[in-house]
């Protein structure tokens, strides 16, 4: 498929124009590109184009100086040099663009165009007007000047087939017309080869600027499939990680949820197998919640369980500790790294921020106020060891707890 063929089902892509974000068409950044590819040679063009000029100016002045008609060429040439200054005044202006990112490429192409058409109206009408003062060397001297500037040009031009066209047309379309009206065989055959030069041409650089367009097209697509591709991934990235936070994260109280505590528990094991390294567990249970939630209502209870969670939290030290809710009015504080005793007095610390809140239960058989049942087990991972161990330890603590009349910790040390 072909430029042509693809220019109508454009991906966009975003640029910030002016502090604003605007969709652009992969179409108009491939014709920027053009554009910008036509300005950034023109200096080789000009130096190209004044030399070519200055040695066939010097040639028509010897040849018109006989004449005494040099002042012709002079005022031809100073006239070519103003077009030429024009233009690269017209190139400064856009290498000073300052957000390269986007610019109105029409308008700098047509510019351009201008220039050219200008620039090939010069040449070839001044050459069409020194053929009948010159001798015949010099007439060849000057069509194979010509016929070389075209030439080269399409290494310049052929991004812009219009430009390229506008030029070798206006270059070489005069001098054709001169030659028909000699009324000789061998200006026929001359015009006969100019014409096929432009019809060449135009074949040519016809098919060279589809396919520089057809690179682009692919070239830019791709990019912006690419970028396209990207930001679906980082979606769904982010997606997937918003999931796993809501699906490992206690939708009352936010902190980690009984699969989270799981998951890390195992995590930590792994990580320590075999470092004898202590690990301490502490469970929880607001004891008589039931009653509590019966008699204050849910949104009452629901309040005091986000209250616990966040005093809970503020006893993590560590990354690899955690704090979670299991279900009900049951959390876990998982705490790697500390002893049985350092973890007893956190539990004790806990146990009495709680009992200063003085928060009324007054459905509570061991107290007025709300309290809670602590469980503490700890132990070393050693080789062979199983999380399983901890986790029954301190469950039996738990139960101990609330069998021997609540509001109190036991502790089963491994």
């Amino acid at each position: 498929m072909t430029y042509a063929e693809f220019s109508k089902h454009r991906p966009q892509r975003e640029f910030e124009i002016n502090n604003e974000t605007h969709p652009v068409s992969s179409d108009h950044l491939q014709q920027q590109e053009l554009v910008a590819f036509l300005y950034h040679r023109f200096r080789v063009g000009i130096f190209i184009t004044l030399l070519v000029s200055l040695l066939a100016s010097a040639l028509a002045y010897v040849e018109l100086a006989i004449q005494g008609r040099e002042r012709w060429v002079v005022g031809w040439f100073v006239l070519l040099c103003l077009v030429m200054l024009l233009r690269w005044r017209v190139l400064q202006r856009f290498l000073n663009i300052q957000n390269k990112a986007f610019f109105p490429y029409q308008q700098w192409h047509t510019r351009f165009f201008i220039g050219v058409v200008a620039t090939g109206l010069m040449l070839g009408g001044g050459a069409a007007m020194l053929m009948p003062y010159v001798t015949t060397n010099v007439q060849i001297i000057l069509h194979s000047m010509l016929l070389t500037m075209c030439a080269g040009a399409i290494a310049y031009l052929s991004t812009s087939f219009r430009v390229y066209i506008s030029y070798m047309v206006t270059i070489m379309l005069p001098v054709t017309i001169w030659l028909f009206l000699q009324n000789n065989s061998v200006s026929y055959v001359l015009s006969c080869l100019y014409l096929f030069f432009m019809m060449a041409g135009w074949i040519s650089v016809k098919r060279m600027n589809e396919l520089v367009h057809d690179a682009l097209y692919y070239r830019y697509d791709n990019e912006a499939l690419i970028e396209d591709l990207q930001r679906l991934l980082e979606s769904v990235s982010q997606s997937n990680k918003a999931l796993e936070k809501i699906s490992t994260t206690d939708e009352l109280t936010g902190i980690s949820n009984y699969r989270a505590f799981r998951v890390h528990l195992e995590d930590i094991w792994r990580q320590y197998q075999g470092n004898n390294t202590q690990v301490s567990l502490i469970k929880l249970n607001v004891d008589y919640y039931h009653e509590f939630n019966v008699y204050y209502g849910q949104e009452t209870a629901d309040r005091y369980l986000r209250q616990i969670a966040a005093m809970l939290s503020q006893q993590i030290s560590h990354q690899s500790q955690m704090v979670a809710r299991l279900h009900g009015a049951e959390f876990a504080l998982l705490l790697p790294g500390v002893s049985c005793e350092n973890a007893r007095q956190i539990a004790q610390t806990i146990m009495q921020e709680l009992a200063q809140k003085k928060i009324e239960h007054a459905k509570s058989p061991s107290g007025a106020y709300l309290t809670l049942s602590v469980g503490l087990g700890s132990q070393v991972v050693a080789l062979g060891s199983s999380s399983r161990e901890l986790l029954g330890r301190v469950d039996t603590a738990l139960k101990l707890a609330s069998e021997r009349g609540r509001n109190r910790l036991e502790v089963l040390e491994g």
